[in-house]
């Protein structure tokens, strides 16, 4: 009996050791159990790499299959085969003639051929636990790791790297790609004909290739998402997030290492910016938004303007709000992904702060800083609270943080404490300075604008410095040179005058660098002695007048030149549209002595514009006070007895929505974004 019970406790035992032997990780054990009737297909690809000889792959489709419950996609698509049948005849075209980019008739035909396409079907997404079959994830591990053994740029990757780098097969929630196998095939002759030996080659080489395929598509119209083929398309058939995880699933499935970063909000505007980045020959990441920019081409003019910055990860994050918020409480939509990182120090200098918290904040365990957009206040950043006070990490400094947390009641953000900056000291320590609103001191304040200049707006005005006049009396003809535009315009009406004698029929406005000409209005302008005509539009005032003006041009119009199809733009007196020709240009019916030209370079109108009624705002007390309505004379306000020391908000009340909080210090107006270029604000 005892021997008996003996060999039972031995089998027993050798059950349980061979029971526990079999086990997969717990995690992997955790998604298993979400997998429904997938899950005879998942372990069939865990038993497959169980035993493969090289033990990493095992590890890779545990990794995979223990964060699969947090991926999913919120559509799918159904391509029909010929969508790649066109874009490959496109591309055919390309191949034999390059230079039929330049060709409107023939993109005017592939558009009409496109639309004859079939409907592109879309389902509903599913949670990838429940739908990743075993073909599909043998083949993602498999084709990871022979673009690890192979591609040059990987050498040096480690197996923690790599999971994030190349192995996944999705970024986001986007419709769940092809198979890495089929993206390598249709993408390898793409962009790895010049190698991989300088991460630059292969991106560059994405960049012509999508770029010259958008401008065979330009006419195509549709809302409809292809897929990969999005990339393509017209701009306003995809986004920046769509663009940049479509990226992503290609580079991966071709050895090249990208992740997937945001901002939740640009320091200068209201939206979200989605982008890749790459790891340079140093190591270190590098962010372009594709399919537009290689490493850092787009840095000066966008992405160095991002706030808080994250990184879409395929590991669920446990440090996110999803895994950090109490039972009940409301987190905002963008922290709703726990596979997301803070990689903010990555772009700027950042500093960690604690803040105190009310009892308002109730059972909440988290609060945030919010940056302050068109619609209110939005957070970008979690502080994880404790005790009572919260705790924030990776605060980048010379940005103004409004600290927040999410009522229970309505799921909107509350005040909690005065907005503040960290800026660096003289002795290059850090310090907060809060935002406070001194009513006892009192200021006068000139103010020119409501919004900021934006960087690209700043650019295409730059690209007009250099400018040159021409005329000449014959249309294909020589130009002769009357003028050159001796600096980049403001964003008003500008007038040039020049010595001329000689009359012309054709008078054009070329850049000097061959950019295309970016402006929203032009007028021709005569001396008012020598031809009669409407007086010019007038002329920007930025500060109280001296004495009156008295007009000594009138404008004259003649009949637009063919240069571009947005020329009418910029003769239609319409100020909010513009050309971006490679010229533009007059003919006039007779030849006529033209002596100057006024020009409105395509801006976004947030100057002070004469005639509109405008509200000045200021903060005190956790919200924003109206001091004064005032309306325009001129392209500019003088207003006097304003609150100082605290932060301003102009708003235009007859037109236009942009507007953004500014400092008032030593005469000129300093937008919260341009903090990092004023070292003593506030």
């Amino acid at each position: 009996m005892q021997r008996i019970t003996a060999i039972k406790i031995i089998f027993l035992c050798s059950s349980l050791l061979l029971l526990s032997c079999n086990r997969y990780p717990g995690a992997v054990e955790d998604a298993l159990q979400q997998s429904g009737e997938n899950r005879d297909s998942l372990i069939a690809v865990l038993e497959h790499f169980k035993n493969d000889s090289n033990p990493l792959k095992y590890k890779a489709a545990c990794f995979l299959i223990a964060n699969m419950p947090y991926h999913e996609s919120l559509t799918e698509v159904d391509v029909a085969p010929e969508y790649k049948a066109y874009f490959d005849s496109v591309d055919s075209i390309l191949q034999q003639s390059p230079e039929a980019t330049h060709d409107n008739n023939l993109k005017q035909g592939l558009a009409v051929r496109y639309d004859s396409l079939p409907n592109i079907a879309v389902f509903d997404g599913k949670n990838d636990i429940k739908t990743v079959t075993y073909t599909y994830l043998v083949n993602c591990i498999e084709e990871a790791f022979n673009r690890w053994e192979t591609s040059p740029l990987l050498q040096k990757m480690d197996f923690d790297d790599f999971k994030e780098y190349i192995l996944p097969y999705r970024v986001i929630n986007e419709p769940l790609p092809p198979i890495k196998q089929r993206l390598y095939e249709l993408m390898h002759d793409c962009i790895l004909s010049k190698g991989l030996t300088d991460i630059h080659l292969p991106i560059e080489q994405y960049k012509q290739h999508a770029l010259a395929q958008k401008s065979m598509n330009r006419f195509i119209k549709t809302n409809a998402h292809t897929g990969i083929y999005d990339i393509y398309l017209p701009v306003f058939s995809a986004d920046c997030s769509n663009l940049a995880a479509t990226t992503c699933n290609i580079f991966r499935a071709c050895g090249i290492p990208v992740v997937y970063e945001f901002t939740p909000q640009w320091t200068d505007r209201s939206n979200r910016h989605y982008w890749c980045a790459s790891p340079d020959s140093s190591g270190k990441f590098k962010p372009y938004t594709p399919p537009y920019n290689n490493l850092m081409e787009d840095w000066e003019l966008s992405i160095k303007h991002a706030g808080k910055i994250y990184r879409a990860t395929y590991k669920a994050n446990k440090n996110t709000p999803y895994f950090l918020k109490s039972d009940n409480e409301t987190i905002p939509e963008i922290f709703e992904n726990p596979c997301i990182a803070d990689v903010t120090d990555n772009y700027h200098q950042c500093c960690d702060i604690e803040l105190p918290v009310p009892d308002e904040v109730g059972e909440n365990h988290l609060a945030y800083l919010a940056f302050f957009n068109i619609y209110g206040l939005n957070p970008v950043a979690w502080g994880k609270i404790s005790g009572q006070s919260a705790k924030f990490e990776k605060v980048p400094l010379n940005m103004v943080f409004f600290p927040v947390y999410i009522s229970s009641n309505d799921g909107k953000p509350v005040l909690f404490e005065k907005p503040f900056v960290i800026k660096k000291t003289r002795s290059n320590e850090t310090a907060t300075y809060f935002i406070t609103c001194n009513l006892d001191s009192r200021i006068s304040i000139h103010l020119l604008r409501k919004f900021p200049h934006k960087p690209h707006l700043v650019k295409y005005r730059e690209n007009l410095n250099g400018a040159l006049i021409l005329a000449s009396n014959q249309e294909k003809g020589e130009y002769d040179t009357l003028y050159r535009i001796p600096a980049a315009p403001q964003p008003y009406w500008q007038r040039y005058t020049f010595p001329n004698h000689n009359k012309y029929k054709y008078y054009k406005i070329a850049t000097a660098n061959g950019s295309p000409v970016e402006i929203a209005e032009y007028e021709w302008l005569c001396d008012r002695e020598t031809i009669n005509g409407e007086a010019p539009n007038p002329l920007p005032i930025l500060k109280h007048p001296e004495e009156i003006h008295i007009e000594k041009f009138v404008k004259i119009s003649g009949q637009p030149m063919r240069s571009g199809p947005l020329r009418m733009n910029a003769t239609d007196e319409d100020l909010n549209t513009y050309a971006e020709s490679p010229w533009v240009g007059t003919c006039f019916n007779q030849p006529v002595c033209i002596t100057g030209l006024q020009l409105y370079p395509r801006n976004a109108r947030n100057g002070i514009e004469h005639g509109n009624e405008y509200a000045l705002m200021y903060f005190h007390d956790g919200k924003w006070v109206e001091h004064c309505r005032i309306k325009a004379t001129y392209e500019f306000l003088d207003i006097d007895n304003v609150p100082g020391s605290t932060i301003y908000l102009l708003r235009n009340l007859t037109s236009g929505k942009e507007e953004l909080p500014f400092f008032y210090h030593e005469g000129k107006q300093i937008f919260i974004s341009e903090l990092q270029k004023s070292a003593d604000v506030p």
